[in-house]
C-alpha cells in the first residue's frame, strides 16, 4: 500500500517543477492519506476501497500545486531580471559618445548655416554629413550591444540593417532638401527619394521576416508563464464567447454612435465616442479577468 500511494502521489504532480515547497506538499499529502486509509480499515472497510475513498476525499489539490510551481518559477524569473543588469561595454559606450558628439555637431553647424544663409536648403544640406553615419552606427551598436533581454545580433547583420537605415535617412534628408529649392516638383522630390528608400525598405523587410528570436531563457520562461495565464483566462469558450458579444455589441454601437453625432455636430465631438468605447473595453477586459480568477 505504502507503494501504491507514493506511486499515486509521484503521478499527480507529474511534470511539475520539483522545488522544497512541493516536495513538502507531496510529503503532507503522503502522511495524511496514510493516516485516513488507516482510519478507514480500522472500520473494517478494504484496503483498495479505503484508498479510493481517501483519494476521492482528497479533492483538486493540483490547484495548490500549481499555485507553488508558479510562484517559484515567478521568484527564479525575478532574480533572474535583477541579476541581468544592462550593461554598457566599453566599445559600445565609446561608439555612443562619438555617434552623439558628431550628431550634436552637425547640428549646431546645420543651424549655424541656416541663421548665416537665411535658407534652409543650406541647412539641411550642411547636416546631411552629420545625420546619416550616425543614425546608421546608433542603429548597429544598438542591435550589437547585450541587454538585459536579448543577446547582441552578429555584427555582419547588424550591419546590413544599419546600412539599410542609413540609406533611407540619406533619402529623407536629400530630398527634404530639394524641396526647398525653388522649381522641384513632388514628382522630382520622390524620384530622389525612391532610390534610396525602396530597396532598403525591401531589406529591412527581408531581414525582419527572417530575424531569430534572441530572447534569453529567463525571457522565454517568462513568455511561457504569461501564455499559461492566458490559455487559463480564456479557456472556458462561455466565458470567451460572452466577452466577444459584449465587445461585438460595444463596437457596432460605438461606430453608429460616432457616426451619427459627426453627421449632427463634428468630429471633434464624435472623437469622444471612441475613447469612451475604449474605456468600456478596459473595462470588460478588467471584469472578464476578474471572473476568470474566480
Amino acid at each position: 500500500m505504502n507503494i501504491t500511494i507514493k506511486k499515486y502521489v509521484d503521478d499527480l504532480f507529474h511534470g511539475y517543477e520539483e522545488t522544497p515547497e512541493l516536495r513538502d506538499f507531496k510529503e503532507e499529502i503522503t502522511s495524511n492519506l496514510h493516516a485516513r486509509i488507516s482510519n478507514l480499515e480500522e472500520k473494517g472497510m478494504q484496503s483498495n476501497d479505503a484508498f479510493t475513498k481517501a483519494v476521492a476525499e482528497l479533492g483538486d489539490i493540483t490547484t495548490i500545486a500549481d499555485e507553488i510551481s508558479k510562484q517559484k518559477r515567478n521568484e527564479l524569473i525575478g532574480e533572474m531580471y535583477i541579476q541581468q543588469g544592462n550593461k554598457v561595454g566599453v566599445k559600445h559606450a565609446i561608439g555612443y559618445t562619438v555617434a552623439g558628439s558628431v550628431l550634436l555637431f552637425g547640428l549646431i553647424t546645420s543651424l549655424i548655416t541656416y541663421f548665416s544663409t537665411n535658407n534652409i536648403f543650406y541647412g539641411i544640406s550642411a547636416l546631411l554629413p552629420f545625420v546619416v553615419p550616425t543614425g546608421a552606427a546608433f542603429v548597429f551598436l544598438g542591435l550589437t550591444q547585450e541587454t538585459a533581454r536579448n543577446y547582441p545580433m552578429s555584427w555582419i547583420r547588424a550591419l546590413i540593417y544599419a546600412l539599410a537605415v542609413g540609406s533611407i535617412l540619406f533619402g529623407i534628408t536629400i530630398s527634404t532638401s530639394q524641396y526647398y529649392l525653388d522649381g522641384n516638383t513632388w514628382v522630382e522630390i520622390l524620384g530622389i527619394l525612391i532610390p534610396f528608400a525602396i530597396p532598403a525598405l525591401a531589406i529591412l523587410a527581408f531581414l525582419l521576416l527572417t530575424e531569430k528570436k534572441r530572447y534569453k531563457p529567463w525571457v522565454v520562461e517568462e513568455q511561457r508563464i504569461i501564455m499559461e495565464d492566458y490559455y487559463q483566462r480564456y479557456s472556458d469558450p462561455e466565458l470567451t464567447a460572452k466577452r466577444g458579444l459584449l465587445s461585438g455589441a460595444l463596437w457596432v454601437g460605438a461606430l453608429g454612435l460616432f457616426g451619427l453625432i459627426w453627421l449632427l455636430t463634428s468630429v471633434i465631438y464624435a472623437l469622444f465616442v471612441i475613447i469612451l468605447a475604449v474605456v468600456c473595453e478596459m473595462l470588460i477586459e478588467y471584469k472578464m479577468h476578474k471572473k476568470s480568477k474566480v
